[in-house]
């Protein structure tokens, strides 16, 4: 007689790591509760023993949960808006639910992550703009699911990348071709530790461009700071008050570039015969507004991220595939089109 393979039940789990079944519970559940050696035991408990929750199991033995998750840093800004909805359109044709998953610190993503990989909740997980460690790295390699990094390059998965070097460098050489002769840069830093240092890539491209051009920028023609409410604007101020200005100023966003626009013009500066302004993602408002922006093609970097998971759900043997996401700038009437 043909023996029943047995399912293996939190007690196992437990039992293998050396715990009580709470504290697997725990570190399924709310991993940020439990200390990290403890949660070490459990997921290589986990790992070993294939385990899956009851719940869980339940529905793969449905064939998947149709779900495909998304962890994004600042998900409520405009640029992540407009790339969720690439994800949307193509993953709602296949009939996925797209669930988000917003995290605010270090912390919140490796709870997620640990989270995903041990409940196997979704069928498929996108990060975007995330940076993360090795050991972190290694347990998504080991997940059941396709992983897909946006905006990052990592060996072994799924990839979209976007050079913010060379959309940097094309801001530059946009300017510079329009006649500008003392250029600008106004940004924000990048002051999260687990998020992709996108403005100053954007920056390194612009300066590195413009040396190669032989202008060297002045540090009082460049502002890099923190973007809080009413502080962006202040510093926008005070970099306008300056009594020599950049005759061409580009904006690490189109948002900060919109705000940089609305000063200069209520101050009395014209845009563009006395500053010609470029920003960068070309979201929506950039064609309202008139804006130039570099446009890094949100809403197709999106649908590129859906399909590669979809894809690889489909075939989970076939190779890892980066794809990169198109650079080009629009020109509209902020510098002079």
């Amino acid at each position: 007689m043909k023996a029943v393979s047995k399912q293996s039940t939190i007690y196992d789990v437990a039992r293998l790591a050396g715990v009580s079944s709470a504290t697997v519970s725990r570190v399924l559940n709310e991993p940020n509760r439990v200390a990290e050696e403890k949660r070490q035991r459990v997921q290589d408990a986990i790992k070993q023993l294939n385990f899956v929750p009851k719940a869980d199991a339940v529905a793969k033995a449905r064939s998947s949960y149709r779900k495909i998750g998304v962890i994004a840093p600042f998900f409520t800004q405009t640029s992540f808006m407009e790339r969720l909805r690439g994800f949307s359109a193509v993953l709602s044709a296949m009939h996925y639910e797209l669930v988000i998953y917003a995290i605010d610190t270090e912390e919140d993503l490796e709870n997620y992550i640990r989270m995903l990989v041990n409940t196997q909740r979704v069928d498929g997980l996108a990060l975007l703009c995330v940076k993360l460690n090795e050991k972190i790295l290694s347990l998504l390699r080991d997940a059941s699911f396709p992983v897909c990094f946006v905006e990052n390059e990592y060996e072994g998965f799924d990839c979209v990348v976007v050079h913010n070097l060379k959309g940097g460098q094309k801001a530059a050489e946009f300017l510079l071709d329009k006649g500008v002769e003392k250029p600008g840069f106004v940004g924000e830093k990048s002051s999260l530790p687990y998020a992709v240092n996108a403005t100053e890539e954007r920056l390194r491209g612009f300066k590195f461009y413009c040396a190669n051009r032989g202008i060297v920028i002045p540090e009082n023609h460049i502002w890099l700071g923190n973007f809080m409410e009413g502080n962006l604007d202040d510093e926008i101020r005070r970099f306008l008050d300056q009594p020599e200005l950049p005759d061409g100023v580009f904006c690490s966003s189109d948002v900060i570039a919109a705000r940089f626009v609305r000063i200069a013009l209520e101050k009395g500066i014209p845009v563009p015969d006395g500053i010609k302004v470029i920003g960068f993602d070309n979201i929506d408002m950039a064609e309202y507004i008139g804006l130039t922006s570099v446009s890094q093609s949100l809403e197709d970097s999106g649908r590129m991220a859906a399909k590669l998971i979809l894809e690889r759900i489909a075939d989970r043997n076939r190779g890892e595939t980066t794809m990169y996401v198109p650079i080009n700038v629009i020109e509209r009437k902020t510098t002079g089109r």
